[in-house]
């Protein structure tokens, strides 16, 4: 009992030393404390997926009242900065040509006549597609204008109108910071834990303090718990920062089980954790373990699906983004956040998360006991 009681105590030590090295540190202490907060605010201001102060040209050839509720709807819109009148489609064209307007609403002649008969009425929107993500959105605002106007008049004229009824499930007013800021835990979660991790060993052996390290009475596996605890503290702390301010600062709710979104960030963070200290152990001084950080978390990141869905991506990277655990946490978090997804589909995307875990450890623990055999 002595004995395990004993060893129990030189790895509570060698945890807590080495959470006293990384807080000791001014400029790590600096990064890790304000670093997610700056990101935090920076992410929810430059990541929009909203496309707003666009500019946005009128050719109407009819001057009728429906015509005149459209065009002032379109200026009414919160989405355009100014409504440009043109009068006639080659000026419009040459508008867009030179990039004055992101796109234009043709409204043909007779439109009110058409309307009036209870005939069906078309409009014509001309949209920049050198700017195509933008003009997909803009389309979709100018699309959903003609439905709200279309609707309105068919109302006052007694008639019924053709409804078009449209759901956006678990996020039906799209607001786009519904998307970006539960990635924020996987996106920033995963820069932490892996600038901690790949600086433990790294450092120690540019300080020249690995060999007091190698004489301590600590068998592989205390000398890498003690090694992962600091990464893992820091990811943990700044998920649990994330999980509290987005939904108090941005409105995002949280629906779904905290104890699963902490089990999932658990096997996220070691797994992360183990990659990272693996990469401080293969690294001769702290500028290799930089570059192998940046190395790994750029497809980390990347493979996510957090800029781009695994879904559009071809084949063999798709392949690639199974043995990628922020994919899988990426899936998890934002379907606890937004459509409280339960055990039964949270549990499957963790066992991924989990193998990629087991392999970083074992990878990560066979290269410590070959250092501490090697002496550093």
């Amino acid at each position: 009992m002595t004995g395990r009681g004993g060893g129990l105590t030189r790895l509570f030590a060698v945890m807590v030393k080495e959470l006293r090295v990384v807080l000791r540190d001014k400029k790590a202490r600096t990064t890790l404390i304000f670093s997610p907060v700056v990101q935090l605010l920076l992410f929810g201001l430059a990541t929009t997926l909203e496309v707003r102060n666009v500019n946005i040209g009128i050719v109407a050839r009819d001057n009728g009242a429906a015509t005149q509720a459209l065009v002032a709807a379109i200026d009414a819109s919160p989405w355009f900065n100014q409504v440009k009148r043109y009068p006639n489609a080659a000026a419009l064209r040459d508008a867009i040509d030179v990039q004055a307007v992101i796109g234009g609403v043709l409204i043909s002649d007779g439109i009110d006549d058409r309307i009036a008969r209870g005939d069906a009425a078309e409009l014509l929107v001309l949209l920049d597609g050198r700017r195509a993500n933008a003009a997909q959105v803009v389309a979709g605002y100018l699309d959903e204008i003609a439905r709200q106007q279309g609707a309105r008049v068919a109302a006052v004229q007694g008639r019924a109108p053709i409804a078009v009824a449209t759901t956006h499930w678990f996020n039906p007013n799209l607001i786009y910071l519904w998307f970006t800021m539960p990635s924020l835990i996987v996106v920033i979660g995963a820069v932490q834990v892996m600038s901690v991790s790949c600086q433990s060993v790294a450092r120690e052996r540019e300080f020249g303090t690995i060999e007091q390290l190698i004489v301590l009475p600590l068998a592989p596996w205390q000398v890498l718990i003690g090694k992962l605890t600091p990464a893992f503290v820091v990811g943990m702390a700044t998920a649990t920062f994330f999980v509290v301010f987005i939904p108090l600062v941005y409105g995002v709710p949280l629906t779904g089980s905290l104890a699963l979104l902490y089990l999932s960030l658990t096997l996220y963070f070691v797994a992360l954790a183990a990659l990272g200290v693996a990469i401080s152990l293969l690294a001769r001084n702290q500028q290799q373990a930089f570059l192998g950080m940046f190395l790994a978390t750029i497809p980390i990141i990347l493979l996510s699906g957090y800029a781009s869905p695994v879904d559009n991506m071809p084949g063999w990277l798709q392949s690639a983004a199974w043995f990628n655990p922020a994919s899988h946490i990426l899936t998890v978090v934002e379907g606890l956040f937004l459509k409280a997804m339960p055990a039964a589909a949270v549990l499957p995307q963790l066992g991924p998360v989990a193998l990629v875990a087991g392999a970083a450890v074992s990878a990560a623990l066979w290269l410590t006991a070959r250092r501490l055999r090697e002496g550093g």
